[in-house]
């Protein structure tokens, strides 16, 4: 569980290093509103804890607790009764749950290691996820499949 958050918080660092106005917190504050309102953290996903983001962006968490504060206030990320912060969604209905992100990012992060080890392009790495989530896309239906059966209904 080390790696889940890399694939996200490498895409915040690469950005925050491009912001170069303001203060840390503010130019983090930028970048998470920039992905949340582009829909690449869409409504319902998590956000990393302030630790885990400090320790992946190599800055203090303090600045972390004061951009997720700012988002906060901005009603853009919302914070859930687990006490886990989330992105809101103004509708109430989030697209992306826990499980489905779980099982997006272990997948990306499973097929990345695999192409780091069999020393694949990027290209590759990338059909090799693209096979995964396949592959669970088709793990799903025929599972959805066989309980429709069982059941006696027909989607």
């Amino acid at each position: 569980m080390a790696d889940f958050w890399v694939s996200r918080t490498g895409r915040w660092r690469i950005r925050l290093r491009e912001e170069s106005q303001g203060e840390t917190h503010e130019r983090l504050f930028r970048v998470l509103r920039d992905e949340i309102e582009d829909g690449r953290l869409p409504p319902g996903a998590i956000v990393p804890p302030t630790v885990r983001v400090a320790e992946e962006l190599r800055i203090d968490a303090a600045e972390v607790g004061k951009a997720f504060q700012m988002l906060l206030q901005e009603g853009l990320l919302e914070q859930r009764d687990n006490g886990r912060i989330c992105v809101s969604d103004a509708s109430g209905d989030a697209t992306v749950g826990d499980q489905t992100q779980v099982l997006f990012e272990n997948n990306l992060i499973q097929a990345a290691r695999y192409a780091t080890q069999m020393g694949m392009s990027t290209i590759d790495a990338t059909g090799v996820f693209k096979a995964r989530m396949a592959e669970t896309k088709g793990l799903r239906e025929a599972e959805s499949s066989r309980d429709s059966d069982e059941n006696g209904t027909d989607d």
